[in-house]
């Protein structure tokens, strides 16, 4: 309401002018604002959530007294992008939950900090104090209407053409990364209002925003640097007046949830209550097994998706039906066309879409959500998938990209999960499946299926769609990734379509599953998984199914509720006894779960059995079976990608491909090594099985030797000349295209190899996995293990074969230029391991580093001094510098390092 003071001060003005009376200059002045008349003058009101005043380039916004201090959700997208640096049209920025709140002669936008809560009294005003809310944005209230609804005036546009989405910051970001002067920076004279419109429910509003910058950005895709267009889209939404009935969260089953910390739950295990993200789904006849839903979980197909593929967008959204029902529910996801109704918009936040869009380089596949975070209410998601995947599956794509990009996109996405960033963007598989379509070619090229360079038929990619699409909707619904969801499948069951058909590749589908090609072309299957698994029908039933309130047990209470309070007649805790009953199912086989946290290599990676990008119950057995699938493929690969007519740029990325999946296959037996298999069961659960139980030292020893003879063999990165010969780039020149972009003319062999054994090295000397090997001997107790010094003296075994051995009767040998490099980043390891070693790196680590190396100056000194040896100069110039490396090493002081308690 308006201040006292100041309505006295507007009644009186207002009773003088109608008397005719002059006002004193004084008295006028005490008025901060103009009259509404005067402000809403010639302008055009709209209702709905709120009610607006337009006037030319102004928006004001009506706020009553009731719209103050209440909690809003605002979502903002991208409507026009660059399509670089993740700018891309209808991604979604932020999504907050906002209050507008008066402070004095302003009303300030505050984003309300949604982690922190209690109830009202004295825990509350101390929540209140410790925790606060941002102030976002300050408005000046323009005029107040007196009368019964008190309507506060401000204008809303400023807000609007600000730089909410802090697209600078994401400009300025590559301004330092391309090492150049100069700051992005929001220009407001090239800015404006495109559009605002009000619902009900929502207030939808577009804006084009111009930032300037400094002209050598070098972005492709914008006419002129200076002036960057972004279109932002921002949905005012309101919270649902009778929140959902929020369910409480369960480490044992994958859902996105929305946490909080409640404090009044001071005699709990611990403060945070997890609700699991969902949509709000109730069932017509509540009594009926199975009936359709009040009302069902909507995706529209958009306008920007392709027609010939909307029929396997369709089929893998509708695929979610079959989850559905082992819930309780018929139809429960449904799919519509969009309409063609201009006013209809995909940005629009009242719908749910599958939307395409156009990126200049990348190639993804996202399902982001927006939700209510005091229940976990899913409220609006969209899948968005770029256009260019439909290219890339197409064999139309001759991009090249240099040899660390795989390896650093693997090292990305583990060091994002350790920043905390939000697992929700981390969803990689539409790229993944892209390079991978490589494969598939020139198998199906190799079998003759398709011709020569020829492109994947049309219903095989639509089966990839289909399954990326059943994927990111799976997002959308709550699920988290399953990385062990590929775990729940043999590779007779993989090669069975009865089987899969019914149950799919795996128990999930929420795992990155590659192309299930089969070696032999008489036992191939579906290719792509073509419907849910049983974790996914488990898991949805978790979320969605209907629960017997029933009272819980004292001491599920006392860990749940805390201090809180005896619950009412239906309350959270009153599911805790049926969800708990759904949960302790986790050790079935067809129950298999693990995600993000769990799937990342280094000390991250634990278990075998969760990667991404791996098939079957055993990953060993398939990345054998993928890596010679691949070396068979090699010798004839110019005559399977490309034709007559077409350029080498296409075998060139093909050949890089194909590199990529076999080194990838190598790097995910590396987790055998000092592994474990882990679960997630709670104590009491039926078939309970321990949290870690170490891989057996025949299964470590197996993987060792297969990365020992495939990784690092003398055969390894061995190719046919007239191949490398033929691994010309693409030789067009202009932008976005340029015979620069993939490095040098001739293929640079040297440095993938290097950089693939140089990665497999890396994981195995990692100072976690060392540190792991140590733990996993004390586990196995009596059991045979495979420790440091087996790993240490396999690795020299297979990267300096040609130096000998005493065990050897083959007289030392000439060293092939490959091998050369990887003897030399395996003895560079070595030396940093005595001389200076990386923080956590265990003493005994160290130690047999030094005898390793002692060892092998033994070898070179054996193979320099022998009459049989035939070594070439290059091989005998090499020996001789790697043994005075060694000796310079052994000789050097130690630098030690801070965790000596290793």
């Amino acid at each position: 309401s308006v201040e006292p003071d100041v309505k006295l001060a507007r009644a009186a003005v207002l009773l003088a002018s109608l008397h005719g009376i002059p006002v004193p200059a004084a008295t006028a002045q005490d008025v901060p604002w103009k009259s509404f008349g005067e402000v809403t003058r010639h302008s055009e009101a709209g209702t709905g959530l709120f009610t607006i005043y337009s006037k030319r380039d102004r928006v004001y916004l009506a706020l009553t007294p009731a719209d103050l201090d209440r909690d809003y959700l605002l979502v903002t997208q991208i409507s026009q992008g660059i399509g670089e640096l993740g700018l891309d049209g209808g991604s979604s920025v932020r999504s907050d939950v906002v209050r507008f709140h008066r402070e004095t002669d302003r009303v300030e936008l505050w984003v309300v900090n949604p982690h922190f809560r209690a109830p009202d009294g004295p825990l509350g005003r101390t929540v209140g104090y410790s925790f606060g809310h941002s102030v976002a944005h300050s408005f000046p209230i323009a005029t107040v209407r007196e009368g019964s609804s008190e309507e506060i005036l401000v204008e809303l546009s400023p807000f609007l053409l600000s730089d909410w989405a802090d697209v600078a910051g994401v400009l300025q970001r590559a301004v330092a990364a391309r090492k150049l002067t100069g700051t992005i920076g929001l220009d407001e004279r090239r800015s404006s209002l495109q559009e605002v419109r009000l619902f009900p429910t929502n207030l939808e509003a577009e804006v084009r925003l111009t930032f300037t910058s400094p002209r050598g950005l070098g972005l492709e895709t914008v006419p002129d640097n200076r002036w960057i267009p972004i279109g932002i889209h921002y949905s005012l939404l309101e919270l649902p007046a009778e929140p959902m009935r929020p369910r409480f969260a369960d480490d044992r089953v994958g859902y996105f949830v929305s946490a909080m910390k409640d404090f009044s739950r001071d005699t709990a295990d611990g403060f945070f209550v997890r609700y699991i993200n969902r949509w709000r789904l109730e069932k017509r006849d509540p009594g009926a097994a199975l009936s359709e839903p009040v009302r069902p979980i909507t995706y529209y197909i958009d306008h920007t998706v392709p027609v010939e593929w909307r029929p396997y967008v369709r089929a893998g959204i509708l695929e979610w039906n079959r989850a559905f029902e082992a819930a309780g529910f018929r139809d429960a996801v449904q799919v519509l066309d969009a309409p063609d109704d201009g006013a209809w918009s995909a940005a629009d936040a009242r719908y749910s879409t599958v939307r395409w869009t156009a990126t200049n380089r990348s190639v993804y596949a996202i399902g982001p959500t927006n939700v209510d975070p005091r229940t976990g209410e899913i409220l609006n998601a969209d899948v968005l998938i770029a256009a260019s995947w439909i290219q890339a599956w197409r064999g139309k794509s001759d991009q090249y990209l240099p040899p660390l990009a795989a390896v650093d996109a693997v090292r990305q996405q583990d060091s994002l999960l350790a920043a905390g960033a939000p697992v929700a963007a981390l969803c990689r598989f539409a790229p993944g499946l892209a390079h991978q379509a490589t494969l598939s070619r020139a198998l199906l090229a190799a079998r003759g299926v398709i011709g020569s360079g020829g492109a994947l038929p049309r219903e095989f990619i639509g089966e990839a769609l289909k399954a990326l699409v059943m994927h990111e909707v799976g997002h959308t619904l709550g699920l988290r990734h399953n990385f062990r969801g590929s775990a729940g499948i043999t590779a007779q069951q993989l090669a069975d379509r009865e089987y899969t058909a019914r149950h799919g590749h795996g128990v999930s589908v929420m795992d990155y599953s590659p192309p299930a090609v089969a070696a032999d072309g008489r036992r191939q299957g579906h290719y792509y998984s073509p419907t849910v698994g049983s974790y996914d029908r488990w898991a949805i039933t978790y979320g969605y199914a209907e629960i017997p309130a029933r009272p819980a047990s004292t001491a599920i209470l006392s860990r749940a509720k805390g201090a809180a309070g005896q619950e009412s007649a239906w309350s959270p805790e009153t599911e805790l006894n049926g969800l708990g009953a759904i949960a302790a199912d986790a050790a079935d086989p067809a129950h298999l779960y693990a995600s993000d946290e769990d799937a990342g290599f280094g000390v991250a990676g634990l278990d075998p059995t969760v990667s991404r990008y791996d098939q079957t119950d055993d990953p060993l057995a398939w990345a054998g079976e993928r890596v010679a699938l691949i070396d068979g493929l090699f010798d004839s690969l110019e005559t399977r990608v490309v034709t007559p007519g077409q350029g080498y740029g296409r075998l060139r990325a093909a050949f890089t491909d194909l590199l990529t999946d076999r080194w990838y296959a190598l790097l995910v037996t590396t987790k055998y090594i000092g592994g474990a298999y882990t679960a997630r069961d709670h104590v009491g659960d039926p078939a309970a099985r321990p949290p870690v139980v170490t891989v057996p030292a025949e299964r470590q020893r197996a993987a060792l030797a297969f990365i020992a003879r495939a990784g690092f063999g003398e055969r390894a990165y061995r190719f046919r000349p007239e191949l490398l010969s033929r691994l010309g780039p693409d030789r067009w020149m202009h932008w976005g295209a340029s015979p620069s972009a993939a490095g040098r003319v001739d293929f640079p062999l040297h440095d993938w190899a290097r950089t693939h054994q140089g990665s497999l090295l890396n994981q195995l000397l990692d100072p976690g996995v060392l540190s792991r090997i140590r733990d996993a001997e004390l586990r196995a107790g009596e059991e045979p293990a495979l420790g440091m010094p087996e790993l240490f003296a396999t690795l020299t075994d297979a990267v300096w074969a040609e130096a000998g051995s005493a065990r050897d009767r083959e007289p030392p040998r000439s060293a092939g230029s490959v091998r050369r490099d990887l003897q030399r980043l395996h003895l560079h390891a070595l030396v940093r391991m005595v001389v200076s070693p990386a923080a956590g790196t265990p003493e005994d680590a160290r130690a047999l580093a030094r005898a390793t190396l002692t060892e092998l100056a033994g070898r070179l000194d054996r193979a320099l001094g022998s009459q049989r040896a035939t070594l070439d100069d290059y091989t005998r110039a090499h020996f001789t510098d790697s043994r005075e490396r060694i000796s310079q090493a052994l000789a050097a002081p130690i630098l030690q390092t801070t965790s000596t308690g290793r």
